[in-house]
């Protein structure tokens, strides 16, 4: 079954490359973050820390590349990396970022049976999807070690997003933001799927 595309051409602000220093602030604290997570992960178990070169990392809905840059950087060059998003432009200029990952254009609801990777990690991106519970299944359906979600934090984001002035008539809402989470609803979304 095709779904709604909800928003096809990657994030509808750019927040990686802002001049406004608490953002800058909020992105390099995100990136930590993820960093730390992820360190804390058991790697040996898949070999993405352990046996080099052995681990497989797919990134569901990689935008214009900037998270896949991050994942690159992290694991790309020892583990065979895959990246994909429902839009094409957006592929063609993560492709141009990371040259050593395999790109395709795909839908997080139909990724392919068959193939299982031992990180698969979908970064900001739950939030434009219509059916979250079932982009966790599909991702789900394709981990065979860890899974890796980030959301953004409401209503946090919806409030800083008014205290720069944007968005006010949506109430701070990101336009293509049609799903919000606080830490509790989103565990809940998540170990509903069998997270």
């Amino acid at each position: 079954m095709k779904r709604q595309q909800l928003q096809p051409e990657g994030n509808y602000y750019d927040k990686y490359h802002t001049k406004n220093k608490i953002e800058q602030w909020l992105m390099k604290r995100f990136f930590r973050t993820c960093e730390a997570v992820l360190d804390e992960m058991e790697w040996g178990k898949t070999g993405l820390h352990g046996i080099a070169g052995k681990g497989s990392v797919l990134e569901a809905g990689c935008g214009e590349g900037e998270f896949t840059k991050f994942l690159y950087k992290k694991y790309g060059k020892s583990a065979g990396m895959e990246a994909f998003d429902i839009s094409r432009n957006c592929v063609a200029k993560a492709q141009k970022k990371c040259p050593g990952v395999s790109f395709h254009v795909g839908s997080i609801y139909e990724i392919p049976k068959g193939r299982s990777y031992d990180l698969v990690v979908a970064s900001e991106v739950l939030e434009h999807m219509d059916d979250p519970a079932l982009a966790v299944q599909s991702l789900l359906n394709v981990c065979q070690g860890y899974l890796f979600l980030t959301v953004p934090n409401e209503p946090l984001w919806r409030i800083l997003n008014m205290a720069r002035g944007k968005y006010l008539g949506r109430l701070g809402n990101t336009p293509g933001h049609v799903q919000h989470w606080n830490k509790r609803s989103f565990q809940k979304l998540v170990l509903e799927r069998g997270g």
